[in-house]
């Protein structure tokens, strides 16, 4: 209600709005005391005042210059159409409720749903001209690597863009890690980017204190940071005076020298410093970095393609010879945005396809309803036809009374979509995806709400405005039954109408089946280990602190601490675990021939200690695991790297190599689903820390005997009994990472089974108000059937029959649609085929049972008529 007061107030330009707003509320406040309707005044006085606006706004003076105006007399008829409108609303408020509560929940789903879509896949980021801003990806054939853009390219690699492109502008590059952070508290991880050049700059931003990295800052190393708005506003209390100061940064000052503006920070870094060191002390192998871009003016992406495809080629031609997975790659440029969302888009035009039918379904259904609706007001456009109204004029009215109570629906439906923005802010962020995450309500979905609602205003109101312009007028007036040629015409319409509702509810039904189907395909798909009770977490070693020498110690220590714990089983070690593989290596077969042709041997490397293959429950498959005191470097492959590399030969005693470091093959372990439950096991090879590293960073992983988590406190007792200021961090179980993986399709899976709930729903609605409306059309008839011996069975088939027609019909054509529909969806099913028989046949009987259900009821009432009543209802 205070909304709409403080739109009226603005309606008044140039005058004391503060006054005006108490005189309103006055008014309502009097009207309220007299029991009066106050929504339906406040309502009117908006329109008037609007339509006073108008008139002015189109002569260019008062309304009184303007009342013989062409614009005047629309203007007045329309204000004279909405108020009329409001007053009928006012006397049918239960039917008016039920038609502004269908549309406003197929209005305000579409709104949400269109909400999520424009802040997480149409507009992601707030940077500026967002096309330009591009992301640089390789293809290396030779390496079977696919196309990329997350730490893919080497500082080399890096340097040979930045210095040879011609159309690209503010190349930067950086990686990411964590850092501890701290400044007037308690240290906290962060996650961190490390950059060469300003940031800022390419993302074409102004930070909202301080400045951007300067050039001589990166190319140094410089001890310089910029704090991202939510870390400054957490950690720092949003101290304005933060630029200039010190703080920790593992341990070592940083003097900050910005602020990043809010939600503008890049898959989730938190702070930004320099990077150490410059690209040039790298090797050209060492590829972990990302490079941003943007596109000089005038430029096209594929001025573009090409310019990146000559440097390709020149380092190719350049340093092929000693880096031989040079051979055949290339470097493709993509917009920023397609980077990051390319793979929600399927599920995104899934989600707005669906919502999009529940709403055509909603607009079906709301238009049966005041088709049989209009049936009580023949007489009434009847009169006012009589008295000089003309068809159109008459139709105008209608479609006036649809678009009122479209807006109605509108403004429930946009209460909805505003509760279900923090609902769908969590769920996005909860995927982990590299975008801010912030649904909003936004000029843009208020414009596609105006949009919509005129349209299902239209869509509503065209049938009954179209019945009033054939409308017999003297047959009306003489009428003494609404049962004739013109409630056939009538049912008829609605028949269609309920065969389009059926149809659109199958199609909807058939598509969340699938989802909903190809969901629990994949939950049940096994790891391949036991993944209960396994607690894992992450761990990163600040290297101003622990050397290199130090750091697997550090992690022994602290692995064997853990397992004398109550209700740990076991503990270990790695790199990185199934389900979250993210780094692969190049290796050598020591004996093999070089290749010269296919692919060079590649796989995920992790680098464990001994514990790690008991803690995930693993056994041997051939040979061995490796043991504490090992006497040479050792390694362990899983079967799919076996098939691949050795095939139809025992690969335990072969030696790899993988950089400098020659390691047996003493085992060989089963293959787990390493790159997520979807996709089938990758190549691995898993080797001891010792012998390949893996940084400062490693994963504890713990198998309890109980809930995982209530070992969590004790675990962070013994970290801090070793070091005060480590924090662990990434904390989950091993079952929570698997199901963040699948969190994308279980979101989709869930929304499309509401949707075709709903749409189900909807469809059982419109056959039993189509059913209802035929038993109380044909009362006399049924009275003379009953009369003259007509048992319950024979009424209710009657009536059942009249919904047998358009339910098979619609849904025939809509397990036709849902077949399309279901190869459509191909790219989101899994282990499921579009026309899965088990779905289809579940969406026949789910759907038979409700409609039998929603004829059977108005049947049921059919029998109970009273013949003697019914003859004399006429």
């Amino acid at each position: 209600m205070s909304v709409l007061v403080r739109l009226l107030v603005w309606t008044f330009p140039g005058a004391d709005r503060e006054a005006v707003e108490g005189d309103v509320r006055e008014e309502l406040e009097a009207r309220r005391r007299r029991g009066e309707r106050t929504a339906v005044w406040l309502v009117s006085q908006l329109v008037r005042s609007a339509g006073v606006n108008a008139r002015r706004r189109v002569t260019g003076g008062s309304p009184s210059n303007a009342t013989h105006t062409r614009g005047d007399g629309i203007m007045r008829t329309f204000v004279h159409d909405v108020r009329y409108a409001l007053r009928l609303i006012g006397r049918n408020r239960t039917f008016a409720a039920v038609l502004a509560g269908t549309l406003g929940l197929g209005i305000g789903a579409n709104t949400l749903i269109y909400g999520v879509v424009d802040g997480v896949v149409l507009n992601p980021f707030p940077f500026p001209e967002p096309t330009r801003l591009i992301g640089v990806g390789p293809v290396f054939p030779r390496l079977n690597q696919p196309l990329g853009f997350v730490e893919v390219l080497s500082p080399a690699e890096y340097l040979d863009i930045r210095t040879g492109t011609q159309t690209l502008e503010r190349v930067v590059a950086w990686d990411m890690g964590n850092r501890e952070l701290s400044g007037e508290g308690q240290p906290e991880r962060v996650f961190t980017a490390f950059w060469w050049g300003d940031a800022l700059e390419t993302l074409s931003l102004r930070p909202t204190l301080g400045r951007g990295f300067l050039p001589e800052e990166t190319e140094q190393g410089a001890p310089v940071a910029i704090l991202s708005y939510r870390v400054w506003q957490r950690l720092f209390g949003g101290d304005r005076d933060i630029v200039g100061k010190a703080v920790g940064v593992n341990g070592q000052p940083h003097t900050v020298v910005g602020v990043m503006p809010q939600g503008t920070s890049i898959y989730g870094t938190d702070l930004w410093t320099p990077m150490p060191v410059g690209p040039e002390v790298y090797p050209r192998g060492r590829r972990q970095f990302q490079v941003l871009a943007r596109l000089r003016p005038g430029v096209t992406m594929a001025q573009a393609e090409e310019d990146l495809s000559r440097i390709a080629a020149r380092v190719e031609s350049d340093h092929g010879a000693a880096n031989e997975e040079y051979a055949g790659w290339r470097l493709v440029p993509a917009t920023w945005n397609d980077i990051n969302v390319q793979r929600l888009r399927p599920a995104a035009i899934v989600l707005m396809a669906s919502v999009g039918f529940v709403l055509l379904l909603v607009c079906v259904n709301v238009a049966s309803l005041a088709l049989a609706r209009a049936a009580g007001r023949r007489r009434e456009v009847a009169v006012r036809a009589s008295l000089g109204a003309g068809g159109p004029r008459i139709a105008r009215q209608l479609l006036t009374e649809s678009i009122v109570l479209a807006c109605m629906g509108a403004i429930f439906g946009l209460l909805l979509a505003f509760a279900g923005t923090r609902a769908s802010s969590t769920a996005i962020a909860a995927l982990g995806l590299p975008i801010p995450g912030q649904i909003t309500v936004n000029a843009r979905v208020l414009g596609f709400t105006a949009l919509i609602t005129l349209a299902v205003g239209v869509l509503t109101g065209i049938v009954p405005a179209w019945g009033a312009l054939r409308s017999d007028v003297q047959s009306a007036l003489r009428s003494e039954s609404n049962y004739g040629a013109t409630s056939r015409g009538r049912n008829r319409v609605q028949r269609v109408f309920v065969a389009i509702e059926v149809a659109l509810a199958v199609v909807l039904l058939a598509g969340g089946g699938l989802l909903l189907r190809s969901f629990l395909r994949v939950q049940s798909v096994s790891p391949g280990f036991d993944a209960s009770n396994v607690l894992t977490m992450r761990l990163t070693l600040p290297p101003e602190r622990y050397p290199n020498d130090a750091i697997v110690p550090f992690f022994r220590n602290l692995r064997e601490q853990i397992e004398g714990l109550p209700g740990v089983e076991t503990a270990g070690v790695a790199s990185q675990f199934p389900g979250i593989a993210f780094l692969r290596r190049q290796f050598e077969i020591a004996g093999a021939p070089p290749a010269t042709e296919g692919t060079l041997p590649n796989a995920f490397t992790t680098a464990v200690d001994e514990r790690y293959f008991a803690t995930l429950g693993l056994q041997p498959v051939r040979g061995r695991f490796p043991v504490p005191g090992e006497p040479t470097p050792v390694a362990v492959i899983n079967e799919s790297l076996a098939q691949r590399f050795f095939p139809g030969e025992d690969a335990v005693g072969r030696r790899v190599r993988i950089g400098r470091q020659e390691l047996e093959i003493v085992g060989i372990a089963p293959s787990v689903r390493n790159v997520g439950l979807e996709q089938p096991p990758a190549p691995e090879m898993y080797a001891m820390m010792e012998a390949v590293g893996g940084g400062n960073q490693f994963f504890l992983l713990v198998r309890t005997s109980a809930d995982p988590r209530a070992v969590l406190p004790g675990i962070r007792a013994l970290v801090r009994s070793i070091d005060p200021d480590q924090p662990i961090y990434a904390i989950r179980t091993m079952e929570e990472a698997y199901a963040a993986a699948m969190l994308a399709r279980r979101v989709t899976a869930i929304a499309m089974t509401l949707f075709a709930i709903i749409a189900l729903i909807i469809a059982a609605v419109g056959i039993y108000a189509v059913v209802s409306y035929g038993v109380t059309e044909r009362t006399r008839e049924i009275g003379v059937r009953v009369a003259l011996g007509a048992g319950h069975g024979q009424v209710r088939w009657l009536v059942v029959r009249q919904a047998l027609v358009p339910v098979l019909a619609g849904g025939l054509v809509g397990f036709a649609a849902a077949l399309g529909a279901g190869r459509l969806l191909a790219s989101q099913l899994f282990d499921v085929t579009p026309a899965d028989p088990a779905t289809l046949l579940a969406v026949s009987v789910l759907f038979a049972a409700a409609a039998l259900l929603a004829s059977y009821l108005p049947a049921r009432r059919a029998t109970r008529l009273d013949p003697l009543r019914a003859l004399r209802s006429d």
